[in-house]
């Protein structure tokens, strides 16, 4: 948040001690009026906590319950300030963590999938395509040896309303 202007910030851990940590700056971005300020730092919370618990069942209602606001009032404040809708968050989280580690590593696609959330992998593949325009092997082959061209596509996903996205 800077001067009463929010946008989504997302944290990319550096993967080779010759690369830095990334930030992924996304989203719309949306003015925080006077009387959004005590949702907003909920959500800052909330955020947080569904960070620490991406691997776990997080329905919307689940998340909201844990708010404290209604699933009407958070919802639309959520995607008010950062863009996406709970569900999409919650999603495009999974799938920046997998295919991180997708590149990264040579586990198998399917306990990467379940380790991320994802019931199976023929879900898992599902939504990384449908996301991203690629399968998890597309995305380990395209991106092992090219993160810029990575994270071109996970901004893409965190700034689904912008128009160079």
């Amino acid at each position: 948040m800077s001067q009463n202007q929010v946008v989504l910030n997302l944290l990319i851990p550096a993967a080779r001690a010759e690369r830095k940590e990334r930030w992924i700056i996304g989203g719309p971005g949306a003015t925080l009026g006077s009387r959004d300020r005590a949702v907003f730092a909920v959500i800052q919370d909330m955020i947080g906590w569904m960070e620490i618990n991406l691997a776990e069942a997080l329905s919307v209602k689940r998340i909201c319950d844990k708010s404290g606001y209604s699933i009407w009032h958070f919802q639309r404040k959520f995607a008010q300030l950062t863009g996406l809708n709970i569900y999409t968050y919650v999603r495009v989280r999974r799938v920046i963590n997998a295919s991180w580690t997708l590149m990264h590593t040579n586990r198998p696609i399917l306990d990467i999938a379940v380790e991320n959330g994802f019931n199976c992998q023929a879900s898992f593949t599902r939504t990384v395509r449908n996301l991203t325009g690629y399968t998890p092997g597309q995305m380990r082959r395209a991106f092992s040896e090219d993160e810029e061209q990575w994270l071109r596509v996970i901004k893409k996903l965190i700034t689904p309303l912008s128009p160079d996205a």
